[in-house]
């Protein structure tokens, strides 16, 4: 009587934590009470589609993604959404991102200065204040 019980707990157990480590952005976000960013602009999205999405989009390179998931980025809280953008920039400018083996094979997807700016001047206007 005992075995099928502790059997049955197991199972459910594994399903359990089976569920929490395959989705845990969606518990991520429902934890947080669902609320969710905004999309990224047209003008720094057509720039992240020529210089990031190579990278940073499922299934993309799994440390590219890791950092900056633009899949879902409309999942990011504001808060989180302001921060990747601020780091956004602070990668584009120091010449960090893209990486260099992207920009030998890809020269076409370095952004160039006034994309930069486009991509910062957006990052700037997202910034949400500190409680």
């Amino acid at each position: 009587m005992k075995r099928p019980v502790i059997i049955t707990v197991a199972v459910v157990s594994i399903f359990f934590f089976s569920a929490l480590i395959i989705n845990p952005l969606t518990i991520q976000s429902a934890s947080k009470g669902g609320v969710t960013g905004k999309p990224i602009p047209a003008d720094v999205m057509k720039i992240a589609d020529k210089s990031c999405v190579h990278c940073h989009v499922e299934p993309g390179d799994f440390m590219a993604v890791s950092h900056l998931n633009l899949s879902n980025w409309d999942k990011y809280s504001p808060e989180k959404q302001a921060e990747k953008a601020s780091k956004m920039c602070k990668m584009v400018t120091k010449d960090k991102m893209p990486p260099k083996g992207f920009r030998s094979k890809h020269p076409e997807g370095v952004p160039s200065a006034a994309e930069l700016k486009t991509i910062c001047d957006w990052a700037a206007s997202i910034q949400v204040a500190k409680k």
